[in-house]
Parts: C-alpha cells; structure tokens; sequence
C-alpha cells in the first residue's frame, strides 16, 4: 500500500538536552526548522536516533506535540512509539492521534526475547489503539531478530499495517517484499544505501545523518527518480564519508557535536552514552574539515 503523502526523506531526529539533562523544546524546535528549511518531507520522531528508550513517556508526548506543531504546512510526522512494555506503546499510539500524528512506527518488542506470535499481537494492538496507518521497524543490527520473506508478509498483513521502515543491507529482501503480495509503504533505513534503497523501489527514507545533510538526502531522493545517477552517486559518496568519519567517534555523540557546530545545541547524550571529550572534539573536526564537507558554513 504506497501511501503517496509520505513519499520522501525524514530525518529521524534527535532528541536535545538542556544542560540539566531534561528534553529541551527549544533546541528540537529549532532543529525541525533546520531540517524543514533544507526540503525534508517529513520527521520520525523518538526513534532510536531520539533515544526514544531512554526517554520518558511525559517527554516523548510532548516531542510528539512539538513536531506535530512545526510540521503544519511543511512535511508528515511519524511519531516512533516502541516501548519496553506493550501498556506504554499503546499509550503512546493514542497520544499521537490525539495530537495529530500523520503516523506511528515501532520497534518489534526485543527486551526480554519474544516468541513471532507475540510480536504480531503487539502490532495488532498498536493498529487498533490509534487507527493511524502503522509502520513496522526492522532494524536487526538492534533487535537481533531476522525475520524472513514470510514473517514480514506476515506483519504488514495485519490491519493498520501499511508498510515498513527497513533497516537492513539485505536488498534482496528489499526488493522481494516491495514486489510482494503486500506492495508496502518502505522507507529505507541505512543512511549508508539510500540511494540503493530507492533504487529498488523505497518510497522514502528515515536516518540519523539527515539530521547534519538534510539536503543531501532530498537530492540523492530527487536524483534516483529523475534517473540521475551520476549525481545521486556523488551526493551518497559524499554522504558516506561523513558516515565513516562519525562512527569511528561514536554516533550520538558525534551528531551531536556536529549539529552544535552548525548552531543547533542538542546538548549531550541520554547517560550511558558519554559526549565527546576535548580532544575527540578536536580530531572529530579536523577529519570533517579535511574531507571538505562543507558542513559548518563558517562556523
């Protein structure tokens, strides 16, 4: 079911701190403006690059309400609403009807290890508690959970169901469910293979370095479909070597960094992840000076 008002590129948002550690507003505010200035079509908010897990459910409504809010007129809201317990995800379904969310995502449930069966009522529940089209989130590299052909055309089966947010290089499998019996909504997922993800057929993406390139990845989108691929190929290289270059320090803390650089402070980490030290800061930005990135516009 290709639903053609989320075609598109969404960063999957990051969720800033004040210096108290509290979620900070302001910051995410500001940095929905960033994103939405750049052409992004749309957020997904508190996902695992918003640190959804370690955030409290009070937090989590209220970046819901604020992207709900900074979205009106400019792109779709998917609000990520996986929790440790079913009770809380479900709660959190609600809350984004109720605020106004275009649509909901979640993590399979993966805490405590789950048998197949579980995992599809959890979907079924989340589907009815909001009747906001549902959009699965595979992602083994964090859930350690495969699934094949069969078990995802079993999940995007169930009622609400619409498609799927599909964190994974297996682009054969890509390609099989796109083509398959249930033609899903996809979102691509690994930052790394956008433009190989559209490509085979997604109808968008979510990642982390939308955050710091928004306009990157709007154009890698809009290259792909003009079949302009000497230009998308450049664009995902020059996106990759930011990739390379930020996880060798750490993702969160490393986006966090570099969105303080180009003016937007969303502050440090959610504890246990620490924030980058002086001289991680220091080598972190030599590197992305010396690839000629182009990411701090002066500053």
């Amino acid at each position: 079911m290709i639903l053609e008002g989320f075609k598109g590129m969404y960063p999957a948002l990051v969720s800033p701190r004040d210096a108290a550690g509290e979620f900070s507003p302001t910051a995410f505010e500001q940095l929905i403006g960033h994103i939405y200035d750049r052409g992004s079509h749309g957020v997904y908010v508190a996902g695992n690059t918003g640190e959804g897990y370690l955030m409290t459910v009070a937090e989590r409504k209220l970046a819901a309400e604020v992207s709900v809010k900074m979205s009106k007129g400019q792109g779709c809201v998917v609000v990520h609403v996986g929790a440790p317990s079913e009770r809380e995800a479900v709660e959190l379904a609600k809350h984004a009807a109720e605020v106004g969310a275009d649509g909901i995502s979640s993590l399979p449930p993966y805490v405590q290890g789950y048998k197949f069966d579980d995992i599809l009522a959890y979907y079924e529940a989340l589907g009815s508690a909001s009747n906001l089209p549902v959009f699965v989130y595979y992602i083994p590299v964090v859930t350690h959970q495969e699934y094949s052909l069969d078990q995802i055309n079993q999940m995007l089966a169930i009622e609400g169901v619409v498609g799927i947010k599909f964190t994974n290089f297996n682009l054969f499998l890509l390609e099989r469910m796109i083509n398959g019996e249930h033609k899903p909504h996809v979102f691509n997922g690994h930052d790394e293979v956008a433009l190989s993800g559209i490509a085979a057929g997604a109808q968008g993406g979510i990642g982390t370095f939308y955050n710091l390139m928004p306009s990157h990845f709007v154009e890698i989108y809009e290259a792909v479909n003009k079949c302009d691929l000497d230009t998308a190929r450049s664009l995902q290289g020059e996106v990759n070597e930011l990739i390379r270059i930020c996880q060798k320090y750490g993702g969160h803390a490393s986006v966090r960094a570099v969105l303080k650089w180009q003016g937007i402070d969303c502050g440090d980490p959610v504890k246990p992840t620490r924030p980058l030290d002086e001289e991680g800061l220091k080598t972190l930005r030599a590197e992305l000076e010396a690839a000629g990135l182009n990411l701090f516009n002066g500053q």
